[in-house]
């Protein structure tokens, strides 16, 4: 625990700086500076930062771990590719060279490649995989497991020829490493990304699709690797299992095999020639046979099997036959068979179980045979001498031995041959025998080392056989951590194609229909989607193709009919207007003409003049908030209200206040309409007018040039119920003329966004007041045409003129036409609101 504490430790180097960057990127000058010298400052000092962490590597049982490659993975996958390369070269070549000053040349090929591999495997996953943007912190994590994996794989190929002590450094350095590198990628990147939610007040509630494949395919590819790893080390583990045993059997087997064949031939030796001794009748009887053979007991067997001699006289007469361990010998009585000497293992007699005897037969010429026996302390005596060395440069493996133990514990035969030692010396105990069975596994710590024991009987000794576990494991553990290791890299590898291939396949190509579908939902009917990547993408871009073509026809349609309708309400709002010039024939002593020309086709501005008594015309130009077809609507209800209210007879104030009543009511929409209105004796001259928030009209008087008639307006009509409006009041001369108009001629725009201005209009009528008045009126709506110079019309353009006569009509008109219009009028042609 205290290793990885001080391996956490360091990990909060690159950590830190990865911090301190993000810090200054966001609030320093240094987030000001170049992309590129960003990224050579960043990639030097996390260079510096992997230098730093092989100077202080931390020992773990020989082996030295850090947190080397945290830091390119860290600079390369947070802040930019090229930090990640520059950092990575500056740590791998430190290392490489951080030899000549003490650090392990044994690693050095590999640490310093795994270290430039980390910063171009951090560019690569940021630029390809993840469109230059950070990853989360679970492939963060994942990264810095894989380049650990490289690291220690390449440590392994780099040194085959040493194959047992390269796995021994992996075995100690491959889990401390991947953790520490790997959790200090990931508490960078989840460090990062708390500082931008700190930032960040509006974030999505939804991850995107690639979020999404990133952390289901990671499960899937961790899960799988899980699986596969477990299976692996279950079969390498019961293969090496299996393997152990058998070596440990095979090699009790040899050995008793071998004491056996020792003990047989020492014992058949014996019998021979006590055989020929008494063939030969040479002196001496049994008791001297065995005495000097140095055997227990000589019996002599006739051919029917009986026993007919024996140093032990209670044995005389015995029948071979009826036991079934003596009868075995009979053998060597059957010519037929060949057999001349047989020989048993050390085994209960038949005729008394309780004791043990060896026993060697051998044929005599009359057809018996004549057998040799060792008690138990005549066969230990005579094996003694053969055991010492049984044992002695016996190998199991490469450093696993035998052990030969006696009855009595006593170790007779080991490595060393002989010792005299006792087997709970080495940790061996009755009991280790007690609870297994021969040739049975059993784990055991010997001499301090744990083994895999085995042991088998052979002639009362017990063989041991003693395999110790880290080398009987070796293979298996070589085994899984290559598959493992070479599992890792292919599930990486098949992580980034899958998560490629959906990203381009699908992703991105869900982005590219997103794009130009958002075109046409923006208007762009024009927009083709052409994405033929797989059969599914390109159904759905002809689908798409197809529904838009068809909505671009139903909209040409609708378009089309509602062209042909709004032409018809353009004629019908015409209609109701007064477009018969001159307007009252029959009547000399004014003239009055009036155009309109809407933004849309149907627009809110309106012009009306009539009759309201024998001597009275009202006229007037209204124009409604607005624009289409709710303004028009607005303007008929405004129009018909007005011209009904006036056809009364009441006064122009008293009109306004009562249409404003009317069009007050229900007005949910509130629209308003702004109105200049004037009654005109067309006897007198004289005029009442009232202006609900209207322009003020243009006029000419006594033969003087076009000026404001400057008063001070009522409120828009329809704004706001209970107002009451005031007139105002003024006399006209033959020949003065009264130029109603709205906001669409002085607000008209040019592209700098410049208005016409009243100015620019009271020039125009003052230039060409002694023109007609259809072509004043169409002269006024080229002139600002020309003003636009192509800009979009964005208002109502309504205009009105009226000229007084006086009942001397043709002298008046005829002298107003010749003189020219000067610039100024007097103050007696203007008049107030009263």
């Amino acid at each position: 625990m205290a290793i990885y504490l001080k391996l956490f430790a360091a990990s909060l180097v690159p950590v830190g700086m990865t911090v301190i960057f993000w810090l200054l990127r966001k609030y320093t000058k240094f987030g000001k500076l170049k992309y590129a010298a960003q990224q050579v400052i960043i990639g030097i000092a996390f260079g510096l930062a992997s230098a730093f962490s092989t100077e202080f590597g931390i020992d773990i049982g020989g082996a030295t771990a850090n947190v080397r490659d945290a830091a390119p993975l860290c600079a390369g996958l947070i802040f930019g590719g090229p930090s990640g390369i520059i950092a990575g070269v500056i740590g791998g070549v430190e290392r490489w060279f951080a030899t000549f000053w003490g650090a392990g040349a044994y690693s050095q090929v590999a640490c310093s490649v795994a270290t430039i591999f980390a910063g171009l495997y951090a560019a690569f996953l940021r630029k390809f995989m993840f469109d230059d943007k950070r990853p989360t912190w679970g492939i963060g994590f994942a990264a810095g497991v894989v380049t650990e994996t490289i690291h220690m794989l390449i440590l392994f190929l780099t040194h085959l020829n040493d194959s047992k002590r390269a796995i021994e450094i992996v075995m100690i350095c491959t889990i401390p490493m991947a953790l520490i590198n790997g959790l200090a990628v990931m508490v960078s990147i989840i460090a990062v990304s708390a500082l931008e939610r700190g930032r960040k007040k509006d974030e999505t509630r939804y991850k995107n699709i690639t979020q999404h494949v990133q952390v289901w395919l990671l499960v899937s590819v961790v899960f799988a690797f899980l699986a596969t790893t477990f299976f692996v080390y279950i079969f390498e583990n019961n293969s090496a299992l299996s393997q152990t045993d058998a070596i440990l059997k095979l090699s009790i087997d040899e050995v008793e095999q071998d004491i056996l064949d020792e003990s047989d031939k020492n014992l058949l030796n014996a019998a021979h020639l006590i055989a020929e001794e008494i063939d030969a009748g040479s002196g001496g009887g049994l008791d001297e046979l065995a005495e000097k053979y140095k055997v227990y007991e000589i019996y002599v067997v006739d051919k029917n099997g009986i026993v007919t001699d024996s140093n032990n006289k209670e044995t005389v007469g015995f029948d071979m036959k009826t036991g079934d361990q003596s009868k075995e010998f009979m053998i060597l009585t059957d010519k037929e068979s060949g057999v001349t000497e047989y020989a048993q293992k050390y085994q209960a007699m038949a005729y008394d179980e309780k004791q043990y005897r060896k026993f060697a037969g051998v044929s005599t010429a009359d057809g018996g045979f004549v057998q040799a026996a060792y008690d138990g302390a005549r066969f230990h005596e005579n094996i003694a001498g053969i055991m010492a060395g049984f044992a002695k440069n016996r190998l199991i493996g490469e450093t696993g031995y035998i052990l030969i133990i006696d009855d009595g514990f006593n170790i007779v035969s080991d490595r060393a041959a002989v010792d005299g030692s006792q087997g709970t010396d080495i940790g061996f105990f009755k009991k280790n025998f007690g609870y297994v069975q021969q040739g049975e596994r059993f784990k055991a710590e010997v001499s301090g080392e744990k083994c895999f024991c085995m042991y088998g009987r052979s002639e009362g000794y017990y063989i041991v056989g003693v395999y110790p576990e880290n080398e009987a494991m070796q293979a298996r553990n070589t085994a899984v951590y290559i598959n493992t290791f070479m599992e890792i890299i292919v599930f990486a590898v098949l992580f980034a194609m899958v998560y490629n291939l959906i990203k381009k396949l699908v992703v991105d190509n869900i982005h590219s229909v997103n794009n130009s579908l958002g075109r046409i939902i923006e208007g762009d009917l024009d927009v083709r989607i052409n994405i033929r990547s797989s059969e599914e993408f390109a159904s759905l871009s002809d689908d798409i193709n197809e529904t838009v073509s068809t909505l671009k026809h139903f909209i040409a349609e609708a378009a089309s009919r509602i062209d042909q309708e709004l032409e018809y309400a353009k004629n019908i709002q015409h209609a109701v207007l007064p477009s018969v010039f001159p307007a009252f024939p029959s009547l000399t002593t004014f003239d009055v003409f009036a155009t309109m020309d809407t933004a849309k086709e149907v627009g809110g501005d309106f012009y009306d003049f009539y009759m309201v008594g024998p001597e009275q015309l009202a006229f007037l130009v209204a124009d409604v908030s607005g624009k289409g077809i709710p303004a028009a609507m607005f303007m008929m209800t405004a129009k018909t209200t007005i011209k009904n209210l006036a056809q009364t007879g009441l006064p122009a104030n008293e009109v306004l206040t009562q249409a404003n009543e009317k069009l007050c009511e229900g007005n949910d929409e509130n629209m308003f309409v702004t109105v200049w209105m004037g009654i005109l004796n067309i006897n007198t001259g004289s005029v009442t007018f009232v202006n609900a928030g209207h322009n003020p009209p243009v006029i000419t008087q006594n033969g003087s040039g076009f000026e404001y008639l400057r008063t001070r307006p009522g409120f828009v009509l329809a704004g706001m119920d209970g107002i009451r409006y005031k007139c105002g009041s003024l006399d006209l001369k033959p020949g003065d003329k009264i130029f109603l108009y709205t906001d669409g001629v002085t607000e008209a725009n040019n592209k700098e966004n410049d208005m016409y201005g009243e100015e620019r209009l009271k020039d125009y009528l003052n230039a060409h007041c002694s023109d007609s008045y259809e072509d004043m009126l169409k002269g006024l709506r080229d002139d600002i045409s020309a003003f636009a110079d192509g800009a979009e019309q964005s208002d109502d353009i309504t205009m009105l003129v009226l000229e007084y006569k006086g009942n001397g009509a043709g002298e008046a008109e005829t002298g107003a036409a010749g003189e020219e219009c000067s610039g100024d009028s007097g103050a007696g042609s203007r008049a107030d609101a009263k």
